[in-house]
């Protein structure tokens, strides 16, 4: 009986008590759940915008959409190992041990400030420092208790790792500075990847009290914090004895830096379209640097609102390595080489590239430079002068407009915007409708898709992705000139007259461009793997009282930007022999000269009625593609991919883009471009 009633007395106790530990327990629960419900991730979420180049350094950013603050996102691996090290050792020695929280350090903490009767220690890992951003809590015992809370929370839910990069990127360097690639950026002018024991001693302490711990407002305060920190660095073995000492002697800084921004219009351009805060491009500092000192200079001597943007890309790795946006912020902030202008000339290659791959045009031809009217349009050259007969690599080296239009009609305009335009839209026209103007600059095209093309002949005629950004995804190259023609094309260019500093620079390829009225100068070329596009233009399309054109002003930009690429160095492009009559001076008997003019006027009296210009079609049961056509005199000739054929049909060895054209013994002609789909299920 008495077990029974001991038994029956303690069952008492304990279910008078029940109600106290459920209560305890409930609101136990309710503080942890509503201490992770005040984490904020905003301030990550809402860091700066940073653009970088090849080898990491910051080409441009934006400031932290919530409080205008350098909040650059920093990983662990992007920071000294040695900053690491110290970090460690003077805020947080058992990082990789506890939970989140170092409870001997809290007890530690908590002890002396009950016995300096004041908060003098907190005792905070990195984890509580970083939930303190996370919150903004005020210092206090209480919020301290939900900081625990919160420690352990985000070091077990994120990992140690991930909460490391979250005080690298967060941590309060006076200011609005934050994070330590900001900080190091803004105080040493430097990425944190390297420090010196000085640099990462400062970068420690500043956390503790940013305002009165920054060396340009309190250099002596600045100097006993990086002592402490190097002081418990050597204690702890960071560093050895003579590095101490030697480091006791580093100068530290007393002035903030500016940091870089030489691409922040394209910077501005890729924020605007990447939902990514970081974006990582294959720019090249040293191209970048090029770019930037020819925009000092431009601007220097011109400040009547015109503005100079470029583009430098590189065949060697297919990668687009400078982009100048805008010489002027002030006159424009847009990033230039993206937006579509009127090409002026600088499209005559492709018109002569495509007569010299259909065999229809030789650069020894006669063309005829005289005036003619099309319907109500009379076209003239630049200077207003004709020179009567000259060879079609006269004429494109001296970019004469009415042997460009005899040229065009041997293929026709909406073939010639069809191949400008094969694999994507560059070139765009006025309501859609090619015309003989097209080939004087009557379409918009960008810079960069202009730079593409002259980088496609530099590479004999094959069309070539060229990736701006890191994780652009590879797309399968494609050819829109033969090799010879392409060739052709360049090696005319080469003989073109060159600007007053570049005399002895006759391995570049060029060719100019003005726009009408003068609103757009541009000059594109190619130099061993190097192609560039420079334009100077008025962002407003309005005409400057200095009249400026593409050989006089863009031309000497252009080949001081291949002057100084020659300085830092080359990777010569490798082009194989070519063995072709457009490569010889001997002209055939048939292309000594373009006399008749019917060729033009007549040409749709023959006309290829199937397939159509820009159809996707599927051979026929047997494997063959019939080409039907109608009109012509005489004996019709059919040229499959500039492959004379007797037949009128071919059968398609491999999918993709095929140029079909024929010519009666009138010399009418007809051509067609069209997409053969050998697959179609796939």
């Amino acid at each position: 009986m008495r077990i029974l009633r001991r038994a029956l007395s303690c069952k008492m106790l304990i279910w008078g008590w029940l109600p106290l530990f459920i209560s305890l327990g409930l609101l136990s629960g309710a503080f942890v759940y509503s201490s992770i419900d005040e984490l904020d991730y905003s301030p990550i979420n809402n860091r700066s915008h940073v653009l970088y180049a090849r080898d990491g350094t910051v080409l441009g950013y934006s400031l932290s959409s919530d409080s205008d603050s350098y909040r650059f996102y920093t990983k662990a691996e992007e920071v000294s190992p040695l900053y690491l090290k110290m970090l460690l050792a003077s805020e947080d020695r058992n990082f990789y041990e506890h939970p989140g929280v170092d409870f001997m350090s809290l007890l530690r903490a908590f002890s002396d400030n009950v016995f300096a009767g004041r908060i003098t220690s907190g005792g905070s890992t990195i984890a509580m420092q970083v939930v303190k951003k996370l919150t903004g809590h005020q210092r206090t015992y209480f919020n301290k208790l939900k900081e625990v809370v919160q420690a352990i929370y985000i070091t077990q839910k994120f990992g140690r790792k991930q909460v490391l990069d979250w005080y690298l990127t967060l941590a309060p360097f006076s200011g609005n500075i934050e994070g330590v690639k900001a900080a190091s950026l803004r105080w040493f002018n430097h990425l944190p990847d390297k420090m010196t024991p000085a640099e990462a001693a400062l970068l420690t302490a500043l956390p503790r009290a940013p305002e009165h711990i920054r060396p340009d407002r309190n250099y002596r305060a600045a100097v006993y914090y990086i002592n402490d920190v190097l002081k418990s660095a050597r204690k702890r073995g960071v560093l050895d004895d003579d590095l101490w000492r030697a480091t006791l002697e580093d100068d530290i800084p007393v002035q903030l830096h500016q940091i870089n921004q030489e691409a922040r219009t394209l910077a501005t351009f890729l924020f605007q379209r990447h939902p990514e805060p970081e974006i990582y491009t294959w720019i090249d500092p040293a191209v970048q640097k090029i770019l930037h000192n020819e925009a000092v200079n431009f601007h220097e001597i011109h400040q009547d609102g015109a503005v100079l943007s470029a583009v430098v890309m590189d065949a060697a790795t297919h990668r687009i390595v400078g982009i100048l946006g805008s010489s002027d912020l002030g006159v424009s902030q847009m990033c230039l080489p993206f937006s579509r202008r009127s090409p002026g000339s600088a499209l005559k290659p492709f018109a002569y590239g495509l007569a010299f791959q259909d065999r229809r045009l030789h650069p020894g031809t006669i063309l005829h430079d005289n005036s003619r009217i099309y319907g109500s349009w009379k076209p003239a050259n630049f200077t207003n002068l004709f020179t009567g007969k000259v060879t079609a690599a006269q004429a494109l080296t001296q970019s004469l407009n009415l042997p460009a239009i005899e040229v065009l009609g041997l293929t026709g305009p909406q073939y010639f915007v069809n191949t400008v335009n094969r694999g994507e839209k560059r070139l765009f026209l006025k309501d859609n409708v090619a015309d003989y103007s097209v080939v004087l600059g009557s379409g918009s095209i960008s810079l960069i898709d202009l730079a593409n093309l002259y980088a496609m002949i530099n590479e004999d005629g094959m069309m070539e992705h060229y990736a701006l950004l890191r994780d652009e995804e590879s797309v399968p190259a494609y050819r829109i000139l033969s090799q010879d023609s392409a060739r052709a094309v360049f090696n005319i260019l080469k003989t073109a007259r060159r600007p007053a500093n570049g005399l002895k620079m006759n391995e570049v390829s060029y060719k100019t461009g003005t726009s009408s009225r003068f609103v757009d100068a541009l000059a594109l070329g190619s130099m061993d793997n190097y192609t560039a596009g420079v334009a100077i233009r008025f962002p407003g399309n309005r005409a400057g009282y200095y009249q400026y054109s593409g050989f006089q002003d863009a031309a000497p930009v252009l080949f001081g930007i291949f002057s100084a690429l020659k300085v830092q160095g080359t990777v010569s492009l490798v082009k194989a022999d070519i063995e072709s009559e457009l490569l010889h001076d001997t002209v055939p008997e048939a292309l000594k000269e373009i006399v008749e003019e019917k060729k033009i006027i007549d040409r749709k009296s023959l006309k290829i009625d199937f397939p159509g210009d820009g159809d996707i079609i599927l051979p026929d049961g047997n494997g063959y593609v019939f080409i039907r056509h109608s009109g012509g005199t005489g004996k019709i000739y059919f040229t499959v991919n500039s492959e004379q054929r007797e037949e009128n049909y071919f059968r398609p060895d491999h999918e993709g883009y095929y140029s079909v054209s024929i010519l009666d013994d009138a010399g009418r002609s007809d051509r067609v471009t069209f997409k053969v789909v050998l697959n179609p299920e796939e």
